[in-house]
C-alpha cells in the first residue's frame, strides 16, 4: 500500500511539474489564436477565458506567413537538416577514429575536443566571422551550416558508443577481409541507431534555436532563419503581438516534431551513458 502511495505521489508531482512547464507554451499557442484585441484582455484577472479563448482567428498566422516567416521557416529547416546530415557523418567518423585507432597526440586532441563544447560561443564569434569573410562565405548558407557541423559533444557521444563495442569484433572483421571503411559503415553505423537519433536531435534543436550566429553571419532577409525573423518583426515603435505569437508558435511546434519522434532513442542513449 505504501509503495502504491509513493508511486501515486511521484506521478502526481511529475504531472504538476509538467503542467507548470507547459503552461507558457500553451498560453503562447492559445494567444496566437486570439483576435488582436483579446490577447491581453483576460491576462490581468485570471479566469477560464485566460486559458481557453472563446474567440478564435487564424489571421495572426496569415499575417505571419505573408511576411518573411515562411521563407525563414524554410531556411531554418534547410540549415538544420543539412547540418544534421553532415554533422552525423563527420562526428561519427571522428568518434570512430578516437575509439578504434591509436595515433600520436590522441589524448591531447581528445581533451581539446572535450574543451571545445565547454567554451562559450561568444568567445570565438569575431575570429569565426573573420574566417567566413576571408573565404567569402558571409551571407551564405555555408556560413550558417559549416561552423556547426563538427561538435565536441556529438563526437564524444559516438566515441562512447564505438568504444563500447568489443575490440575482438573489429579484429574479427579485419581477419575476414573487411577494411576500416567497411567496418565503419557496414558494421558499426547500423548498430548505432540510438546514438545517431540522439546526435541528430541535438544538432537539429541547436540549429533551429540558433540566433546569435545567424544574426552575425547573415544580413539579408533572404537568408534570415526563423529566430532572427521573429526578432526582426518586433520593434520599439510597433509590435504586432498576434503575428509575433503565431510565428513563435510555428517555431515551437515545428521543433517539437523531431523531439517527439526521436525522444525514445534520446532517453535510451542518455540512460546508457549514465550507466557507464
Amino acid at each position: 500500500m505504501s509503495h502504491r502511495l509513493s508511486e501515486g505521489l511521484r506521478y502526481t508531482l511529475l504531472v504538476i511539474i509538467a503542467v507548470i512547464l507547459l503552461t507558457p507554451i500553451y498560453w503562447l499557442v492559445m494567444s496566437s489564436l486570439r483576435p488582436a484585441d483579446h490577447i491581453f484582455r483576460f491576462s490581468g484577472n485570471f479566469s477560464i477565458e485566460t486559458l481557453i479563448p472563446f474567440a478564435f482567428t487564424l489571421d495572426n498566422y496569415s499575417q505571419a506567413l505573408q511576411s518573411n516567416v515562411g521563407r525563414a521557416l524554410f531556411n531554418s529547416l534547410f540549415v538544420s537538416l543539412t547540418t544534421v546530415i553532415c554533422g552525423v557523418f563527420v562526428n561519427s567518423l571522428a568518434g570512430f577514429a578516437f575509439a578504434v585507432f591509436d595515433f600520436r597526440f590522441k589524448k591531447l586532441l581528445f581533451v581539446l575536443i572535450l574543451l571545445s563544447f565547454m567554451m562559450p560561443f561568444e568567445s570565438i564569434v569575431i575570429p569565426l566571422y573573420t574566417l567566413m569573410r576571408t573565404i567569402g562565405w558571409t551571407d551564405t548558407y555555408a556560413a550558417l551550416i559549416m561552423p556547426e557541423v563538427a561538435g565536441g559533444l556529438i563526437i564524444f557521444l559516438f566515441y562512447q558508443f564505438f568504444r563500447g563495442i568489443p575490440r575482438e569484433i573489429y579484429e574479427a572483421a579485419r581477419m575476414d577481409g573487411a577494411n576500416w571503411w567497411q567496418i565503419y559503415y557496414k558494421m558499426t553505423m547500423p548498430l548505432s541507431g540510438p546514438t545517431i537519433a540522439t546526435a541528430s536531435l541535438m544538432i537539429f534543436i541547436h540549429q533551429w534555436d540558433a540566433f546569435f550566429w545567424p544574426l552575425v553571419a547573415t544580413s539579408s532577409e533572404r537568408l534570415a532563419v526563423i529566430q532572427v525573423a521573429i526578432a526582426r518583426n518586433m520593434t520599439m515603435e510597433q509590435a504586432n503581438w498576434g503575428a509575433f505569437f503565431a510565428s513563435a508558435s510555428l517555431a515551437v511546434l515545428v521543433a517539437m516534431v523531431p523531439f517527439f519522434w526521436l525522444q525514445r532513442h534520446y532517453v535510451k542513449i542518455v540512460i546508457t551513458n549514465a550507466d557507464r
